[in-house]
């Protein structure tokens, strides 16, 4: 069937399965999400659409479906769930899943660090659905706060997981419960977000199984206490060596309100070792909730030193009770390190020259009290030393300006919203809606007019203090009154008056 690229033309109106399409409520880059609702039962759905661009590519439209399929064989009610999954007339790919109010995990952690008990809910909601996922032998591999959406009251949300786009099924399609299918992906290809990605997806390796999930959550649940993940970095190879090389900063210290068996539960979910971490999302999840011991993973290597971990990643910080230098090479980092980790060869070498040292010193010294003492060198003149000379900070960097997003909608779907110029009555059209503008953070306040044919205009003023859905609908301008019924009826003139004749007698005799 060829497919028609319908990727900028919108399918309102439209009927996709037994659905017809309200509205869109989100576009990536792979795809876009409408609105839909059952013609004769009102059920509301949630339709995803892969691109026409990429429908072409049999092995993106593989990993799509992918998608639809792995949810429906976990049927797990932390996941989201798939009613139907298919291809519109044109060949675009599409599956239909259930309508989640509420908001995203991403959305609750910008609100600020969370207390760790509700973090812990929370996360052990998704422990469980991991896991069933697991046993399914599907790996997620893109866990991240945007993945999970928090539905109910926010004092006890119910977990809704998204996006298997990308998950890894470990064993294959080819078993009795698959339907045989197989689904591949490009050797080498990096899978994931790099804030949340494990050490073993920033190496590229092709070692992947459950446990990555495992790490991933780790940091989101870190992310969820601290109110910031365990790394951050400034570009993304920076970021890998710090996944990969760098040791986690303890929840104890950067968030002290966590309980001891919670930041343990999170270090060794962050272990750098696939072996190292929990066997399963059920262990870890009975370990944040206090009912299992949490020990050292048997042969679990010791960590590199911390200077030369900093080297490595780019900076310089030590976690040792010595006092920090400032190392900038490996070899002056590797100075600071201890006898215990050099080689045994280093060592013997080491001790020798320590012997040939003190030898050659104890000579020096029978030397001088033999000889005769020097004549005092004659004297020098007494110097007042430069004062040093103040060292100066750089100003520190400014934070970067804080952003909102304020979603336009409007009715009819036709409506163009233009804003007002500052001082001027010139307007500029910011396009049709819906309409997702990104502005920074401020109090003042903007005017905004929403515009369609035959409609009256509708103005408002916003500021950009919060994030915000501004949604209107204009008033019918009134029907233009009929020219034709408008007119005047004619005037017709009055027929004229006949003269009264009178008999002899005076009475009126009427004429014919």
């Amino acid at each position: 069937m060829p497919i028609v690229d319908t990727q900028d033309v919108s399918l309102v109106g439209r009927t996709i399965g037994n659905y017809k399409v309200v509205q869109q409520i989100g576009e990536g880059g792979m795809g876009v999400v409408y609105l839909a609702e059952h013609p004769v039962i009102g059920r509301k759905v949630a339709i995803k659409l892969l691109h026409a661009s990429f429908a072409r590519d049999s092995e993106t439209v593989a990993r799509f479906f992918n998608e639809a399929r792995a949810i429906h064989m976990i049927a797990h009610p932390n996941i989201v769930e798939i009613l139907d999954f298919g291809q519109t007339a044109d060949g675009q790919p599409y599956f239909i899943m259930e309508l989640l109010s509420g908001q995203s995990l991403a959305d609750r952690i910008a609100g600020g660090p969370m207390p760790p008990a509700d973090a812990v809910a929370i996360v052990s909601q998704i422990c469980e659905a991991l896991q069933a996922a697991h046993e399914k032998n599907i790996v997620h591999r893109d866990l991240k706060p945007h993945n999970v959406h928090l539905v109910g009251p926010p004092a006890k949300p119910i977990v809704k997981i998204l996006d298997f786009g990308v998950a890894k099924m470990t064993t294959g399609w080819n078993n009795a419960d698959s339907g045989g299918h197989s689904v591949k992906t490009r050797t080498g290809s990096l899978m994931g977000t790099p804030l949340y990605m494990s050490p073993e997806q920033c190496r590229g390796s092709g070692k992947l199984d459950h446990r990555t999930d495992i790490y991933s959550l780790a940091v989101i649940l870190y992310e969820m206490i601290a109110g910031e993940p365990p790394f951050t970095a400034e570009g993304v190879g920076e970021l890998f060596a710090k996944h990969m090389l760098e040791p986690p900063p303890s929840l104890s210290q950067t968030a002290p309100q966590t309980p001891p068996y919670v930041a343990k539960a999170v270090n060794r979910a962050l272990a750098k070792n696939l072996e190292d971490r929990f066997p399963t999302m059920t262990a870890f999840k009975e370990a944040l909730n206090g009912r299992m011991e949490i020990t050292s993973p048997p042969g679990a290597p010791r960590p590199r030193p911390a200077e030369q971990i900093a080297t490595l990643s780019g900076t310089h910080h030590t976690t040792s009770s010595r006092p920090p230098i400032e190392a900038t090479t490996l070899s002056s980092a590797v100075a600071q390190v201890g006898d215990d980790v050099l080689p045994r060869r280093n060592r013997k070498g080491l001790a020798i020259s320590l012997v040939v040292a003190v030898a050659v010193a104890g000579g020096a010294i029978l030397f001088l009290r033999s000889s005769k003492p020097a004549a005092p060198p004659p004297p020098v003149a007494a110097t007042t030393p430069p004062p040093p000379v103040p060292r100066v900070e750089p100003p520190p960097l400014p934070p970067p300006p804080a952003t909102v997003v304020i979603r336009f909608e409007a009715e009819p779907d036709q409506t163009h919203v233009f804003r007002k110029r500052a001082g001027s009555s010139e307007t500029e059209d910011l396009g049709q809606v819906p309409i997702d503008l990104k502005l920074t953070k401020g109090d003042e306040k903007t005017s905004y007019v929403f515009r369609a044919e035959g409609y009256k205009d509708r103005t408002v003023a916003l500021d950009a203090s919060r994030d915000r859905v501004q949604h209107l609908e204009l008033d019918r301008l009134p029907a233009p009154a009929d020219k034709k019924s408008a007119k005047a009826a004619p005037v017709r003139p009055k027929p004229p008056k006949r003269p009264t004749i009178h008999d002899a007698d005076g009475l009126a005799v009427p004429s014919f």
